[in-house]
């Protein structure tokens, strides 16, 4: 009973914690000097990524950093590859984008966004909602796992209404429950994968806005 109150105690204040760091982006664009905005970016993300660590940590949550099976990168990139081709791709051959305006090309933005979204997105949201989240909600409906995936999907929705509409949320939560529900059911896929999956989908979302979008 002590440490199922410790547990919720823990979600409460990392929540709490969450938010705080992500409502802190707002300052972000007033920061002049861009080189400095895109490394306090880079710092906000991994200062949510640390937190949900120790969280895990806290929580007693195993972190599957099976490394070593490469089966999961495989089914983490097709994943990744069929998301960005319906979500992304498609709509945008038909004259319509989902995933943002045209954007120009730029060297260094698309290496910067190569790094960004590959080695700090996938795997620090990954932590946080599919690792320290997910499998939180999911130990709380044991018998019915579905439903955790739904409510960690759900967050994940919220937590972006930071960067649209409702709307956004809704696009946003059905996207994530795909990343929910292979990574609940899929065994050969783990941590790594799913945040490699992650990482890709935005990045590839990001090189349509580069070309045909």
């Amino acid at each position: 009973m002590v440490n199922t109150y410790k547990k919720y105690i823990v979600l409460f204040i990392e929540i709490l914690i969450i938010v705080g760091l992500t409502f802190s982006s707002w300052l972000i664009p007033y920061i002049s000097n861009l080189s400095l905005r895109l490394i306090v970016r880079i710092i906000l993300n991994l200062l949510i990524g640390l937190s949900s660590y120790i969280a895990i940590k806290m929580s007693n949550i195993e972190i599957d950093f099976e490394w070593k099976k490469y089966k999961q990168f495989i089914i983490g990139a097709l994943i990744a590859f069929g998301l960005s081709i319906i979500i992304a791709w498609i709509p945008a051959l038909c004259g319509f984008s989902l995933v943002g305006n045209h954007m120009d090309f730029v060297w260094w933005e698309f290496f910067y966004n190569l790094f960004f979204y590959l080695l700090i997105v996938g795997p620090v949201e990954e932590l946080v909602f599919r690792v320290y989240f997910q499998k939180t909600f999911v130990s709380m409906f044991s018998k019915n796992r579905w439903i955790g995936v739904i409510i960690t999907s759900a967050l994940f929705g919220l937590w972006h209404l930071i960067n649209g509409s409702l709307i956004q949320v809704l696009f946003t939560f059905g996207i994530v429950l795909v990343f929910g529900l292979t990574k609940e059911y899929i065994k050969d896929l783990h941590y790594p994968g799913i945040a490699l999956s992650h990482g890709l989908y935005d990045f590839l979302n990001y090189i349509v806005t580069l070309t045909i979008a």
